[in-house]
């Protein structure tokens, strides 16, 4: 989870321990990541679900969903997915 969200180890160990606050822009991606996995866990399985969060993906335009996610939040990748859940091909 640290690595899709751009935290290092320690920094999430922290956030474990209650040593470190989560910000208000990583709780927001840490809310943006949850939302996407699930819906995403949905459509594909874990392994699956996995690669295709690192892959380039058409209707992405080619970005890969995990770059889209951190730098436009969660809406482009949720429509992917629901593009992809209701069969569309880009």
């Amino acid at each position: 989870a640290g690595r899709l969200l751009g935290a290092d180890r320690a920094q999430v160990s922290r956030w474990r321990a209650g040593t470190e606050t989560v910000s208000v822009e990583m709780g927001r991606r840490i809310v943006d990541l949850h939302d996407v996995l699930t819906r995403i866990l949905r459509v594909y399985n874990r392994e699956a679900a996995a690669l295709w969060l690192v892959c380039s993906e058409p209707l992405l335009g080619g970005a890969r969903p995990i770059d889209v996610l951190v730098t436009e939040g969660a809406a482009p990748v949720i429509r992917s997915i629901d593009g992809i859940a209701e069969g569309a091909y880009a």
